[in-house]
């Protein structure tokens, strides 16, 4: 199996101000604060959601309140 690498985009200034929005959001709706481990989690899912390309601010939102997130745990093929 092939990995295929995407080129990562360019935290500029609008995308942080956009993922601090949806954290804050996330951190009030769920009485988490902004350091704890689990907004972290949060955080870098978001953040591996841009790199796919993901970047509708909405769409983002629901994807970590849906707890929707993306594994880095390999897929063994057990075909071969």
């Amino acid at each position: 199996m092939r990995r295929i690498e995407l080129a990562k985009p360019i935290l500029t200034s609008k995308i942080t101000e956009m993922i601090d929005r949806i954290l804050k959001c996330w951190c009030d709706e769920n009485g988490y604060r902004r350091g704890s481990a689990e907004a972290g989690r949060k955080a870098k899912s978001l953040v591996q959601w841009l790199e796919l390309g993901v970047t509708d601010e909405v769409e983002l939102s629901n994807l970590i309140r849906d707890d929707i997130v993306i594994t880095t745990r390999q897929v063994r093929d057990t075909n071969g």
